[in-house]
């Protein structure tokens, strides 16, 4: 029992984390300022931060640019949790990768600990910067439907091809962890005897290969439904968005970030 309890709290873990994660549909519906902003303005300027965040090489700046991510995320009511759930990860791991540069950096070191100045300066300016663009691109995802935001792909003149990858996976990522509880609960309903540790192994990864089985068999299914419909991969022209006092504020900020860093 304590093998398939495993089994069913990691799954549900992982789907619930990825619902967590990709439904976010009721905060671009509030009243904040990212919400006003039209979304072909929103993700250039978005767009144009993280190219800036990405060029700097000193931790006050990024830390401002940082700051700035924050910033947007209160003015556009997003919960404080939220946000800051979507900036644990990738800046964790991030540390995690760079961390050793504080040992292997020369430089000057700090007292009898064999860290050199150099070496923490850039690890925190590493962890910051990536901070800033994880923080920025949620402030993105999390004040546009996803709808919107492939909309403003494609009047920006993104390839059909990989606007059209980009809405199925996002469609049926949720599809796919909903297929892997149901079969989590069809294993349970026919597991009768208590599993030994080593048959547990071998049933997870016999589970794993069934799932991505079926999972091939779903997108071959669409693929299909695709082509019945008369389906192209091609979109419509889309027409264009009445700008609005939010994107020229929005555009403000984003050309003031570039002067007051840039010069």
């Amino acid at each position: 029992m304590a093998g398939r309890d495993l089994l069913d709290r990691t799954v549900a873990a992982i789907a619930a984390s990825a619902q967590w994660f990709l439904l976010a549909e009721d905060l671009p519906d509030r009243d904040g300022f990212l919400q006003a902003v039209t979304p072909t303005v929103k993700l250039t300027g978005i767009a144009t931060l993280v190219t800036l965040t990405v060029t700097q090489r000193t931790l006050a700046v990024v830390s401002a640019l940082a700051l700035l991510a924050a910033a947007l995320a209160a003015l556009s009511r997003v919960p404080v949790r939220t946000f800051l759930g979507r900036l644990t990860g990738p800046p964790a791991f991030a540390l995690v990768v760079v961390a050793p540069q504080a040992v292997l950096m020369g430089g000057p070191s700090l007292g009898s600990l064999p860290l050199s100045a150099a070496g923490i300066d850039y690890v925190l300016t590493f962890a910051v910067r990536v901070t800033a663009c994880v923080g920025f691109l949620s402030v993105l995802l999390l004040t546009t439907r996803f709808a919107d935001l492939l909309a403003a792909f494609r009047r920006l003149r993104v390839p059909s091809i990989a606007v059209s990858l980009l809405g199925i996976t996002y469609r049926y990522l949720l599809l796919f962890f909903a297929e892997l509880e149901r079969m989590v609960r069809a294993r349970r309903s026919r597991t009768i005897a208590e599993p030994s540790l080593r048959r547990n192994w071998r049933d997870s990864g016999h589970f794993v290969g069934s799932f991505l089985v079926r999972s091939l068999e779903r997108g071959e299914r669409v693929q299909r439904a695709a082509r019945a419909r008369g389906g192209t991969g091609s979109t419509p022209a889309q027409p264009r968005e009445p700008l609005g006092r939010a994107d020229l504020a929005f555009g403000l900020v984003v050309a003031l970030a570039v002067v007051v860093v840039v010069a």
